[in-house]
């Protein structure tokens, strides 16, 4: 093998990896994208669920404090 054909070898190896690396680096790009999206949703199902559970336990404080209080077991 010439010093020309090793040459040319490597030029076709490095372009190989070269574009190895772009598909890795876009599969890498996708996958922030999709985790950033899915980290964004998740916090805001929890802030709406934190919502209903403030609302619940509201409502369940002003049905307990509706009730009569009784003193001494009568109601």
């Amino acid at each position: 093998m010439t010093t020309e054909e090793r040459f040319e070898r490597i030029e076709q190896d490095l372009h190989t990896a070269s574009g190895l690396i772009l598909r890795v680096s876009d599969r890498l790009d996708r996958a922030v994208r999709l985790s950033v999206g899915e980290a964004r949703n998740e916090r805001s199902k929890r802030r709406e669920l934190d919502e209903r559970v403030t609302q619940l336990a509201a409502t369940v404080q002003a049905f307990i404090d509706s009730l009569p209080r009784g003193g001494n077991g009568h109601t």
